[in-house]
Parts: structure tokens; C-alpha cells; sequence
């Protein structure tokens, strides 16, 4: 009876990565879909800022899907048009790094949807690296903090150099650093979710 209630509650949460992976794709495709279906020329030059909505009268002109879309690209973005994707002659509604971010969290919902979780999420996220035997708790824990480094540094310190230097990155390297992270964010939080105690 316990193995029959384990399977059932590992099903239940991999169950809901699936939901996780379907909401995140959803507005993964949205973010492309928005500039494609305007007018062409109809949102371009945004210079905004972070968390705040710089745009509402702009979006009050929109159809109300895209203005659903790209209020919520300015309320999450600063939507520079120099750090943005054009399609259709019309700007993204979020940048390339947070774009990056969105493929991120979709490609790892996804992976972790088809993934076995164990007793606990260390365990869940090195299975899936290929490590079975035993090691470590100390072992454990570096191999996870290698992990994170990997996954986040690359979009800490290209974001940080362009702060406080004049560097500026550009948006295939935006794409790739975000990609990365929302890739090891969504493992992450779904290694907490599908890990299943003993």
C-alpha cells in the first residue's frame, strides 16, 4: 500500500510539472506571437524600466490580447529596444535576456516532466546528471553549488559588467545567459517538486 500511495503522489507531481511546462510554453509563445500578429511598426523604441508600468497609455491602444501580453512584458522588463527582438517590425515585449528566460523555463519543465524524483531534491537533480551510487552529503552539496554557478554566473556577470561598466553585451549572449538560467530554475523548483519522501 505505501509503494501504491509513492507512485500515485510521484505521478500527481509530475503531473504537475506538466501544468508547469504547458503554462510556461504558453507564455513563451505568446511573447512571439504578440509582435507577429500587430500591425507591423505598431510598438517600437521602448526605453522603460524594471517593474513598474512605463506604457499604459501605449497599451490602451492595443487589441486586447496584445496589450494583456505587453502590459505584463512592462510591468517584468525594462524593454529597451537596443536589448529587444524585432519581429514583424514590431519590438518584443520583453527583452532578450527575459525572452531567454522564458525558453529556459520551458526547456527545463519539460525535461523535468519525463524525470524520476527520489527521497529528496539533491538526490533527484544528480540522478539526472547520471550520478546512482552513494556520495556524499558534502559531495552532494558542492556538486549542487557547481551546478547553480553554472547556471546562474553567466547571467549575473554579463548583467553586472554592463552596470557598472560601459560594456554593453549583445542579444544572442542575453538569450543564451537567460536561457541558461531559467533553465536551472525550472530543475530546480521542480527537483523540489517531484522529489518524493521515502
Amino acid at each position: 500500500m505505501k509503494s501504491f500511495n509513492r507512485d500515485n503522489l510521484s505521478r500527481k507531481t509530475n503531473m504537475f510539472v506538466l501544468i508547469l511546462f504547458l503554462l510556461s510554453l504558453f507564455l513563451t509563445v505568446i511573447l512571439f506571437i504578440a509582435p507577429l500578429t500587430l500591425e507591423p511598426g505598431t510598438v517600437t523604441d521602448l526605453d522603460g524600466a524594471a517593474n513598474q508600468v512605463v506604457y499604459a497609455e501605449k497599451w490602451e491602444e492595443l487589441p486586447l490580447f496584445h496589450r494583456a501580453v505587453y502590459y505584463l512584458g512592462d510591468l517584468n522588463c525594462h524593454q529597451r529596444y537596443y536589448r529587444s527582438y524585432i519581429i514583424n517590425d514590431n519590438q518584443m515585449p520583453v527583452d532578450a535576456r527575459v525572452t531567454g528566460n522564458f525558453i529556459g523555463l520551458s526547456f527545463g519543465f519539460l525535461l523535468m516532466t519525463f524525470a524520476q524524483g527520489y527521497e529528496d531534491f539533491k538526490r533527484t537533480i544528480l540522478a539526472l546528471l547520471g550520478f546512482r551510487d552513494e556520495i556524499s552529503e558534502k559531495k552532494k552539496w558542492g556538486i549542487l553549488i557547481c551546478l547553480g554557478a553554472i547556471f546562474t554566473l553567466p547571467l549575473v556577470l554579463d548583467g553586472s559588467i554592463q552596470l557598472i561598466t560601459t560594456y554593453e553585451s549583445f542579444n544572442l549572449l542575453r538569450t543564451f545567459t537567460g536561457t541558461l538560467f531559467g533553465s536551472g530554475l525550472s530543475v530546480f523548483f521542480s527537483s523540489l517538486i517531484i522529489s518524493v519522501p521515502e
